[in-house]
């Protein structure tokens, strides 16, 4: 099944930088887009939204280390897990520079414990099967063609725990008329009549600047589309919301009369998935006066790296039958991590881990290729 194409990872990364440099550093480069102020509030309320989810989840797992965040960008909600939860695990996503962002936001929130950051792709993940207890994304999984691509690939890396995310759309009722000419996040279109801006949603489409540098944003899933993607998953607890929670259902197996408001409308889907299997490796654990002290310990950064696949030869190692193959374990040698079953070299930046298969690194990130 198709991933996003080279065109939509350029934009991603191109539009992304311009993101982080704007949200550090305070520089004007996309003025459509929340200046560094108004971003910062904006993080800290995700920050919170992270606590009450994750207090959420607790009594359902066993632990919540490891995990995994995809899509993870400035690392705030994977802060919250190595931080205020002690538990340790992966922040990954297509942009370096927004990872690479992660030590201000860090630093900003009162949060010094860092995750593991990874730049890979995540129609790809370079992980091994059944490694993680907890999988979650957040207004992620929409930057596909469809979310049996990025489902299929957390299934595969989800162990015995829960796979959750937040925040992401479901088409209703729409047609299409003329595009907006105002930015969705533009001071213009916020000041519009909520009663223009409720109709508008049925009848235009929203002008959203990430499109204009090639970044797919595929904002009219049908709600069939996402049962097919978590229909692997036996026990889950699926919710639809339309204008922002005031009208909410629970989806089962299939719309019924109940969800017939929210189909019209449309909103966000949020859900939370158990998977019942063996973890094949499991991070130490550490206690709350260490996490509130330390970086992640050299013993932690190890067992969390022996999760770790080669993006070039992972696939074909976990199905070889040489027992050495199958065993394949990257190992970290200076400012890179090594295969020993291909050779490959992988560039370690800022200590940002940069994970990408060596055809699709010299595409994305031509400077790190060497």
């Amino acid at each position: 099944m198709e991933s996003q194409s080279i065109e939509n990872l350029r934009g991603e990364i191109k539009f992304r930088e311009k993101l982080a440099r704007q949200h550090v550093s305070g520089e004007v480069l996309l003025p459509d887009y929340y200046q560094k102020d108004e971003h910062d509030q904006i993080l800290r309320e995700r920050v919170n939204t992270t606590i009450r989810d994750i207090e959420a989840l607790k009594p359902q797992l066993s632990s919540l280390s490891p995990f995994i965040e995809l899509g993870a960008e400035r690392c705030q909600r994977s802060l919250v897990l190595t931080n205020d939860y002690s538990a340790t695990g992966f922040a990954v996503d297509i942009s370096y520079h927004q990872l690479n962002a992660a030590k201000y936001f860090s630093e900003l929130f009162n949060r010094p414990r860092l995750p593991i950051r990874v730049c890979c792709d995540v129609g790809n993940l370079p992980f091994k099967p059944e490694a993680f207890s907890l999988a979650f994304c957040y207004q992620f999984i929409h930057h596909f063609p469809t979310p049996k691509i990025v489902i299929d690939q957390i299934n595969r890396v989800l162990g015995d725990g829960i796979f959750f995310f937040a925040e992401e759309p479901f088409q209703g009722f729409k047609v299409s008329l003329y595009r907006q000419k105002d930015s969705i996040y533009s001071k213009a279109a916020l000041r519009k009549n909520k009663l223009i801006r409720f109709i508008e949603r049925f009848i235009s489409e929203e002008y959203c600047e990430e499109r204009e540098y090639g970044i797919l944003e595929n904002d009219d899933i049908p709600i069939g589309v996402w049962l097919d993607a978590l229909s692997d998953f036996k026990h889950r607890d699926i919710r639809l919301d339309s204008l922002q929670g005031r009208i909410s259902s629970k989806l089962g197996d299939s719309v019924s009369f109940s969800n017939f408001a929210n189909a019209v409308i449309g909103g966000s889907i949020r859900a939370t998935c158990k998977k019942q299997a063996k973890l094949q490796l499991e991070s130490p654990s550490v206690t709350a006066h260490e996490t509130a002290a330390h970086e992640t310990t050299a013993q932690e950064t190890t067992a969390l790296e022996a999760l770790l696949l080669c993006p070039d030869c992972g696939m074909e190692a976990e199905d070889a039958s040489s027992q050495t193959s199958s065993q394949t374990t990257l190992y970290r040698e200076n400012d890179q991590l090594h295969c020993p079953n291909c050779g490959a070299s992988f560039p370690i930046v800022n200590d940002v881990i940069i994970l990408l298969p060596k055809a699709l690194l010299k595409e994305l990130y031509p400077e790190f290729a060497g």
